[in-house]
């Protein structure tokens, strides 16, 4: 019943696609038949005692309902693809939405090459079902119910016959079902495994040369690989089975009318025209209940992709009650209250009864050891993981309200790296403020002493590779620096922005940035005894 509600509540958009589609199907079913009734009065009454003129009419009527019907099943396609595509599209950008809601550092966190692999193939499964599988099951059901009518009118016995074969293939179906969806979940599992290596390989191309763990790494990928392959294998025999046995039926149902045919013109109960129809019709039974049992393994696989599109909802990030950005021109400040934090997947608390009030309009050095939770405090601060216990709270004049989603547009945060992305290095920037004047853009570089960028032969506009490559590490730390200062924040986080640096450049950065922002309260985690003597205060975590 779940996957019924996520299908009736991911059709809007293709509602009406979906409606048409099935009205098609409607009038092309009734075109079907309406051939296999003008077949048989051809064969019996025209070709009999009718005139050639009469033949030839019958004849063209015939052919005017396949032509028809032809027109129909491709209208019917083209709209099934339009269908298909917009609802991918649809789906990929909702699921991108949610990745930028989703909470951060949790337990069943999911690997980023996962990610990739499921808003493409599981995306494009669900989307197939969706726009495509389930409108057809609709036609088929409707075109096998309009033939065993028409057929029932012929020969009820036969009809039912057929029928009753029936049964037989959806025990069978049901016999495959469960297990086809276990493998289904497992080959999408390895083929999300595979992603997340070969994305891990890419990114870090250099390290594995260096550490010459390039035949280690494709070991992994081939290990994966084969086992995929088995469970692919596993999979095509069970169609190869389902197939065998479900041809087999209907071969038998085939069969059954041909022999019953024969045995009534034998005896003189049909005519050749019924003869004829019968031959039809039994395709016009048949060909629904195998398009039918066709699109069963795909519903299978997709409820399989509806989970793992599921798993990617790990809920909203706490925002304010009315959800809504808040924004004060006030100087802030922040106190943390007897903080304690552990991550989910930690064997330790990384803070425990943490305080410290950051008054407005402070510099702050952050300093300590690797893993004392210097950045977690940012994570804190920034409400992209929440305190065990305690409080984190913003405050200035006249304003309190604790830390939240809807407090972000507030914080200015640079974390430590490379944090660019392809394109231009103006798009890069216009990512804090797509609204940024040149002149903007201008200070904000100069300020993170990125002056360097007016040299380039194209300048801002000049195009970057992934991770800003074309850059040095200090030139691209730079770039993010500028991009950070585009936003209009009361309070900067900023995580060895400098680490790049040479001491003379570092220098003039924080020169920079102290003088054009003396009210807005800065913490800064560096290890740099020089940087954190430029600040009001020095704490160690």
């Amino acid at each position: 019943m779940k996957y019924a509600r996520w299908f009736i509540d991911n059709s809007r958009g293709i509602r009406l696609n979906i409606l048409v589609r099935i009205m098609a199907g409607l009038l092309q079913t009734g075109l079907a038949l309406c051939v296999v009734w003008l077949s048989k009065r051809l064969i019996d009454d025209v070709a009999m005692r009718g005139t050639m003129s009469e033949m030839a009419v019958q004849a063209l009527l015939i052919a005017a309902a396949v032509v028809a019907g032809v027109s129909i099943r491709q209208l019917n396609q083209y709209l099934a693809n339009k269908a298909f595509i917009k609802k991918v599209a649809e789906l990929r950008l909702a699921i991108f939405s949610q990745l930028f809601n989703r909470r951060l550092f949790e337990a069943n966190d999911i690997h980023s090459g996962d990610v990739t692999s499921r808003m493409a193939k599981d995306i494009d499964a669900v989307s197939e079902t969706l726009a495509v599988q389930l409108p057809q099951v609709v036609v088929m059901t409707i075109q096998l119910v309009g033939a065993f009518l028409l057929m029932r009118w012929f020969d009820s016995r036969l009809a039912w016959a057929l029928i009753l074969i029936t049964p037989l293939a959806i025990i069978i179906g049901k016999y495959i079902s469960h297990r086809l969806k276990r493998i289904t979940l497992s080959i999408r599992e390895d083929e999300s495994r595979i992603m997340a290596r070969i994305q891990e390989s890419v990114e870090l191309n250099v390290v594995l040369r260096a550490l010459q763990g390039e035949r280690w790494m494709q070991d992994r990928v081939e290990e994966l690989q084969d086992r995929q392959t088995a469970n692919y294998i596993r999979r095509s025999r069970f169609m190869v089975f389902s197939r065998f046995a479900l041809g087999c039926t209907f071969g038998l149902g085939y069969m059954l009318a041909f022999v019953w045919g024969a045995y009534g013109l034998r005896t003189g109960a049909i005519t050749f025209g019924v003869m004829t129809s019968f031959l039809q019709l039994v395709g016009q039974i048949q060909q629904p209940i195998l398009s039918l049992l066709g699109a069963f393994p795909s519903i299978i696989y997709s409820t399989a992709s509806i989970d793992r599109l599921k798993e990617m909802e790990h809920g909203e990030e706490k925002q304010s009650c009315d959800g809504e950005d808040i924004t004060t021109r006030t100087l802030l400040g922040i106190r943390m209250d007897n903080v304690t934090f552990r991550y989910a997947k930690g064997d330790r608390e990384v803070m425990s009864n943490f305080s410290h009030d950051f008054h407005p309009g402070t510099k702050t050095a952050i300093l300590g050891t690797t893993g004392a939770g210097k950045t977690t405090l940012f994570r804190l601060i920034l409400n992209f993981i929440q305190p065990d216990s305690g409080e984190v709270t913003f405050y200035g004049n006249g304003f309190t309200h604790a830390a939240d989603k809807s407090l972000r547009k507030n914080v200015v945060f640079v974390p430590q790296g490379n944090t660019l992305i392809s394109g231009t290095i103006r798009n890069n920037l216009l990512m804090a403020k797509p609204d940024a004047s040149d002149e903007e853009l201008h200070t904000a570089l100069h300020t993170s002493c990125a002056d360097f960028v007016f040299d380039l032969p194209q300048g801002i506009d000049t195009v970057l590779s992934e991770h800003g490559g074309g850059l040095s590490e200090g030139q691209a730390q730079r770039i993010a620096i500028a991009r950070g200062l585009l936003r209009p924040g009361a309070v900067f986080l900023l995580d060895e922005i400098s680490s790049a640096l040479d001491e003379d450049t570092e220098r003039a950065l924080f020169s920079r940035l102290f003088a054009t922002r003396p009210s807005t309260t800065i913490l800064l985690i560096t290890h740099r005894k020089k940087v954190a003597s430029l600040c009001d205060e020095r704490l160690e975590i």
